[in-house]
């Protein structure tokens, strides 16, 4: 007798995930508009823009129907489009597959210093403040990509101080380099 109901549900979920990209497509400009703050940041482009409006879309849709509140969907849309735009912006990861991790790649080399590149990292971290200094200097040295809740809890700042901390050193790397 549980199948029935495991078709319905997935009847109901796959009704939900089209009536959320028939609101995405709808609504292009509510969601350029949502993510115009972040956007220049986030490493996406207007396409996994659309992917990640209609899950979050989809996670709206979701939340309305769970609190019985149909009438708030674009309220909760807005806070989880946000937060995920956010979150890429910042460096998280949205969503986490197990998939993606499975997947063969290269195999990790050993990483040899090579002292030409080391020399053009120090004559672009001049440009940068002491304190900018020390946190590039430490991101570099991780042997895995940093989140900035992780560059946070190093060195006992905000997670908004250490984005901008991150996003003005390199900005001002980027334009001493011109």
């Amino acid at each position: 007798m549980t199948r029935p109901v495991l078709i319905d549900q997935q009847a109901i979920s796959n009704e939900m995930w089209s009536m959320a990209m028939q609101w995405v497509l709808a609504n292009r400009k509510l969601v350029r508009q949502i993510a115009s703050p972040y956007f220049r940041h986030m490493m996406a482009e207007s396409e996994d823009l659309l992917q990640e409006a209609t899950i979050a879309a989809f996670k709206a849709l979701l939340a309305a129907r769970k609190k019985a509140k149909p009438k708030q969907f674009v309220s909760f849309f807005r806070v989880i489009f946000k937060t995920n735009c956010i979150k890429l912006a910042s460096g998280i990861e949205t969503e986490y597959y197990v998939e993606v991790h499975n997947l063969p790649g290269p195999e990790r080399e050993e990483v040899q210093e090579d002292f030409e590149d080391s020399e053009a990292v120090e004559e672009a971290l001049k440009t940068v403040s002491k304190r900018q200094r020390e946190i590039c200097l430490w991101l570099l040295e991780q042997p895995e990509p940093a989140s900035t809740p992780e560059l946070a809890r190093e060195f006992n700042i905000s997670r908004r101080h250490a984005c901008r901390l991150i996003s003005n050193s390199i900005k001002q790397i980027a334009e001493a380099s011109l």
